[in-house]
């Protein structure tokens, strides 16, 4: 007896995910019109766009349908498909037994040919279930010996110089569902960047998770070309200029969240590498009980970002969430009576309230050119991205002896090393003392993942001393799903925070040296980021690993 097929449709899938929120009606009704000059379906059209992911679509469907969502299970049989692998491939479809039934997976409910085929191949009744279509890729590829790479992996057929190919290929529905699955997958994985590193062997494609690189696959050197060169359009960059570094960004909603994409090209001897930097606009909460600051060390800063003129500091090295750390002072200091400018590059995140500037280097909007304007502008509070130059450094120095608070950034090790910074590149050193109100460094770490924590042992056991005068425990993360195995998830800041007072003052002007300065500054109370770190350790945050990862440095500073 064969399956009888019948679908009840409640509604259309646009209807279902504009009344789930997933998409707006502007975002529908653009979709509608790209399907006017493209052959392919509202599903595949809103994927390609960025306006819904894989699993989105799935769950449409299976609501439409009255049908199942495929869960896969290590334990399911699969059953042989006795048909031409060029059908198969055309309408993929998978079958497998569980529970003594038959069930069919399909990314595609509606694919006659599929349900026709399944019936006169297997008379018995059986349940049908939605899969995307990377997950049935994956079956087929595992268990069918059966791929649908519909990009020739054969070199010869991708000719480079031949700009109308590479549009072509770019434009294909493979490459821009990789291209748009690659991104869904990076931000369910919570990375930062995507790195698409050209070698000869493939385009190796690596994510930075929680500040630490790891490996995603290694595509087909046929692909390469294809996938770079999609990237490219969506970042509005040229895709005939493979000799020169290129800067572009794009703007998408990735599984119902805005998400700013920072794109950076680079050629190599194998091709264009690319590294994609993930901003998601709603994800950056600022409240600087978030940042991980130690309770003085956060009171200390509160104090300072309140006070009427100077500058304030934050140093660390790129990546060690400076940015944030700046945003977050800012918010807490923007009351609505005072007027806050930023001079940025880029502009990270959009913040309600404030001023908002971008450098533009190429019409020579640099920050000294921008600082000066800013000036004339009557703010109370000026943020400057980085000080980068003499001409900056001077400029934001005489802003904040003129009655105005200015927030910046240095790329040193620690604290204490911004003074030096500043003194190379020219600034005075009765100036440094007179505008410098405060210096926080900082660093990333990793934090240890709550579900799979355990305690490895006391800090004597694990190290063969005691790293302070109490021995405590030393926690670590097993390693889980929701952690991909690593056993950290997520990362806090450790900081150091030093307050210019007069004996340090004092210090600046007489021309002291970095080490009798930070002797002033631990007579004073001053702490460095390693301590920070050992308390973040003896509180289960993090491991001991982390913290000397990120401060070993400082770390003979500090014991």
């Amino acid at each position: 007896m064969q399956q009888s097929v019948f679908f009840k449709k409640k509604e259309k899938i646009g209807q279902i995910l504009v009344r789930k929120g997933k998409i707006q009606e502007a975002e529908m009704e653009r979709a509608l019109l790209h399907m006017q000059q493209v052959p392919q379906g509202l599903g595949e059209i809103l994927i390609s766009l960025g306006f819904i992911s894989e699993d989105d679509l799935v769950e449409t469907l299976a609501e439409q349908m009255d049908i199942e969502v495929y869960l896969p299970n290590p334990t399911d049989e699969f059953l042989p498909i006795t048909i031409s692998h060029l059908f198969h491939r055309d309408h993929p479809f998978a079958m497998l037994q569980r529970d003594g039934g038959n069930i069919l997976i399909t990314n595609d409910p509606m694919d006659g040919d599929s349900l026709s085929t399944a019936e006169l191949l297997f008379p018995e009744t059986f349940e049908i279930q939605v899969a995307s279509e990377s997950t049935i890729k994956d079956i087929l590829s595992k268990h069918y010996d059966l791929t649908l790479e519909a990009i020739s992996t054969d070199p010869t057929h991708l000719n480079e110089s031949d700009i109308d190919k590479l549009k072509d290929m770019a434009s294909e529905a493979p490459v821009i569902k990789y291209v748009n699955a690659l991104i869904d997958n990076a931000v369910k994985k919570r990375a930062s960047d995507i790195h698409l590193e050209p070698y000869e062997e493939g385009l190796n494609i690596r994510l930075r998770i929680d500040g630490i690189l790891q490996a995603y696959e290694i595509t087909p050197i046929a692909m390469q070309a294809a996938i770079i060169s999609r990237t490219k359009l969506l970042a509005g960059l040229d895709i005939a200029e493979r000799r020169l570094p290129q800067d572009g960004k794009i703007g998408m909603r990735v599984s119902g969240k805005e998400i700013d994409l920072r794109v950076s090209t680079m050629p190599t001897v194998h091709g264009e590498g690319l590294v994609i930097r993930i901003l998601e606009k709603g994800n950056i909460i600022l409240d600087m009980s978030h940042l991980g600051m130690d309770e003085k060390v956060e009171k200390s800063f509160k104090e300072m970002i309140s006070v009427p003129d100077g500058i304030v500091l934050v140093t660390g090295p790129t990546g060690s969430g400076k940015t944030t750390t700046l945003y977050c002072a800012l918010n807490h200091i923007n009351s609505g009576s005072n007027k806050i400018i930023t001079l940025e590059d880029p502009v990270e995140y959009q913040l309600r309230g404030i001023n908002q500037i971008q450098v533009r280097p190429e019409i020579e909007l640099t920050f000294a050119k921008g600082l000066r304007s800013i000036v004339r502008q009557d703010p109370d509070i000026i943020m400057v991205g980085e000080i980068r130059d003499l001409e900056t450094a001077e400029i934001a120095v005489q802003s904040s002896l003129t009655g105005h608070l200015v927030f910046s950034t240095l790329h040193t090790n620690d604290a204490i090393s911004a003074v030096a910074r500043m003194i190379d590149m020219g600034v005075e050193r009765f100036l440094i003392s007179s505008s410098l109100r405060a210096i926080l460094a900082q660093r990333l770490v990793r934090c240890i993942c709550p579900n799979c924590r355990i305690r490895r042992g006391l800090a004597s056991e694990y190290l063969g001393y005691k790293p302070t005068d109490e021995d405590f425990d030393f926690f670590k993360g097993e390693g889980c799903d929701s952690c991909s195995g690593t056993g950290y998830t997520g990362r806090k800041g450790l900081y150091e925070f030093l307050l210019i007072n007069e004996p340090l003052r004092r210090g600046i002007s007489k021309g002291l040296d970095l080490i009798e300065l930070r002797k002033i500054a631990e007579q004073n109370g001053f702490q460095g980021m390693y301590i920070d770190g050992l308390q973040k350790v003896k509180n289960g945050i993090t491991t001991f690993a982390e913290v000397m990862r990120v401060t070993r440095g400082e770390l003979h500073e500090s014991l």
